[in-house]
């Protein structure tokens, strides 16, 4: 896998698909399993000063690909996961990434225990449960990066109220950024128990899976507009398209958790093998020339309904299968099919592009036209 092969940092990487702070990382035994099963850096759950106390059942799949999680981080005591787990997570030959939390004291304490033991490679924070205006955010990540000598990311989560100015703020103190962590506050419950699915006090959780793709490209490809440094992307991946979705919008790796929880530690290595076929299969040369792919392409121009030139769906006939999905889809009626035939009434159509995006054969294109 030469063309996965990255560096970020200074740190080499195998691959640019790695584990996510989470369920899935939470010690020693559960990394050797992401390891072995083909992840290209371990990013371990994330350990706090004080353990977590952990609400049970904390962990609901709400719809297919999604979590809804309030197990919140590690119920280790830091000192415990420092001496046992971690030489234990370094002896597995991967980059390791430490993932730290929360208030500005707690992490100039984990800061100076972690670089003590000289086992993690990395660091990140994440903000999750903190006050997210600058000055606070400014004050953690300081708090941080004063005491120990390996890079730092900041995790943001998608709650940040100003994007570009937490990035402006942090972008002179840490090494890099990760975007993003699970999105809430979000609730599911059991209509005829009327009981929540969590066990936490409120029935609340935090939403990770496939619901978040959309947030964490946006927020992925934001930040690379406004900072040179290095941004991982996290959320919602699920099959090879979704990394190359995340690389294209800047990012230079990806981190995994819910996937790894569905489906099992092997997803590593899976996407990292799609990952190369899909390089080969688009002609390009390797990561670096995907990273940002996205950003560099010129984008089309803005069209608007009923003024200038329009595009509708045009069919494309040898790849139709006649499923109809297109048809059932369209809520103007503007589509239908007549001996197999598609046809389209450009009066009632509203241009809004449903139908090709649902396509599952690519037949459907939005196509120019005059008006």
């Amino acid at each position: 896998m030469s063309k996965l092969k990255t560096k970020l940092c200074g740190i080499e990487f195998p691959n640019p698909i790695w584990t996510a702070a989470g369920p899935a990382a939470s010690d020693a035994a559960m990394l050797k399993r992401a390891a072995d099963g083909g992840a290209g850096g371990l990013v371990t759950k994330t350990i706090s000063v004080k353990p977590a106390q952990v609400v049970i059942p904390n962990i609901t799949s709400p719809f297919s690909g999604s979590l809804l999680n309030a197990e919140l981080w590690s119920e280790m005591d830091y000192l415990e996961f420092i001496d046992t787990e971690l030489p234990a997570i370094k002896k597995l030959g991967l980059p390791v990434i430490v993932s730290l939390g929360y208030s500005p004291e707690e992490l100039a304490v984990l800061g100076r225990e972690i670089d003590r033991c000289r086992l993690a490679d990395a660091v990140e924070f994440s903000i999750h449960y903190i006050g997210k205006d600058t000055d606070n955010l400014r004050r953690t990540a300081e708090s941080l990066k004063n005491n120990i000598s390996v890079p730092v990311f900041a995790k943001f989560s998608p709650s940040i109220n100003d994007l570009a100015e937490a990035v402006q703020a942090l972008e002179p103190i840490v090494d890099g950024f990760v975007a993003i962590n699970s999105l809430g506050p979000a609730l599911d419950f059991d209509i005829n128990t009327m009981q929540p699915k969590l066990g936490s006090s409120d029935g609340r959780g935090w939403l990770s899976g496939r619901a978040i793709l959309p947030v964490g490209l946006h927020f992925v490809a934001s930040i690379v507009e406004i900072t040179s440094k290095p941004v991982i992307g996290v959320g919602g991946i699920r099959q090879v398209e979704d990394v190359v979705k995340y690389l294209a919008a800047g990012a230079s790796a990806v981190q995994l958790c819910s996937l790894a929880i569905l489906k099992g530690q092997q997803v590593y290595g899976q996407l990292a093998n799609d990952l190369e076929l899909w390089l080969n299969d688009n002609n390009y040369r390797d990561l670096n020339s995907l990273i940002g792919a996205f950003q560099r392409k010129q984008k089309r121009s803005t069209f608007y309904l009923k003024q200038g030139v329009q595009l509708y769906p045009d069919w494309i006939a040898h790849r139709c299968n006649f499923c109809k999905i297109c048809e059932k889809a369209c809520i103007h009626q503007a589509i239908g099919f007549v001996n197999d035939k598609f046809i389209h009434d450009e009066k009632k159509c509203l241009s809004c592009g449903l139908c090709v995006s649902l396509c599952p054969k690519n037949a459907l294109i939005m196509k120019e036209t005059g008006i």
